[in-house]
């Protein structure tokens, strides 16, 4: 009995040193946010592959990040970006225990993502493009560290009752009207090719809806 156990705990090693992503969402926070948060969708938006060089500027700690890491796979790289260090130390304990080799943790400034100039195939934003300071300067740094082509998905939140407040009372309250960000995306010289709002209803769960903007350089 006791060698069958040694044998059946081996094994589990094993698969797991051979699956990396085997249970990589166990967080029960990040759990019951998949159930709303439409991820997949997002990265399909996105139009990534494996070996794609992606970003997620405000990762926190890394969401969305295993997410993209698991689709760009081995032969991409995903440049975890946030401002704040204790969550990329974290982010960077999860890396480390799940022995993962394509994902990179950026701290970045609140006004430049400090990421590499035209070598990424896809940016994304999620509900982090409210926090800020300089809109047109971080546009301009994801400008210039997409390659031709390269997308930029930006995902926030805005309460139905706040719509058409100033841009600063809804960046108090950590939420951003989308006709704020189109006008900012235009300005920078991007191009639009998919807009939608509301793209997530979450009137349940946080007392608001999520709109979703796709440009492209």
């Amino acid at each position: 009995m006791r060698l069958i156990t040694i044998l059946l705990f081996t094994i589990t090693i094993t698969a797991s040193a051979q699956n990396p992503w085997k249970n990589i969402y166990s967080k029960p926070a990040w759990e019951a946010r998949d159930k709303w948060q439409r991820a997949d969708e997002l990265i399909s938006m996105m139009k990534i592959a494996e070996g794609s060089h992606v970003a997620d500027i405000g990762c926190h700690e890394g969401y969305m990040t295993f997410k993209l890491a698991r689709v760009v796979n081995n032969a991409g790289k995903v440049y975890a970006v946030d401002v704040d260090q204790s969550k990329l130390t974290k982010l960077d304990g999860y890396i480390a225990n799940k022995k993962l080799t394509n994902i990179q943790t950026v701290k970045g400034d609140y006004d430049n993502p400090k990421l590499p100039q035209e070598q990424l195939d896809a940016v994304i934003i999620l509900d982090t493009y409210h926090e800020m300071d300089d809109h047109d300067e971080i546009l301009q740094h994801v400008k210039r560290a997409l390659k031709k082509g390269g997308r930029l998905v930006i995902c926030e939140p805005i309460a139905d009752e706040r719509r058409k407040l100033s841009r600063s009372v809804q960046e108090g309250k950590h939420e951003l009207g989308m006709s704020y960000a189109l006008e900012d995306l235009t300005k920078a010289g991007f191009s639009i090719v998919h807009q939608k709002d509301p793209f997530v209803d979450r009137t349940k769960e946080k007392g608001d809806k999520m709109w979703v903007i796709v440009a492209e350089k």
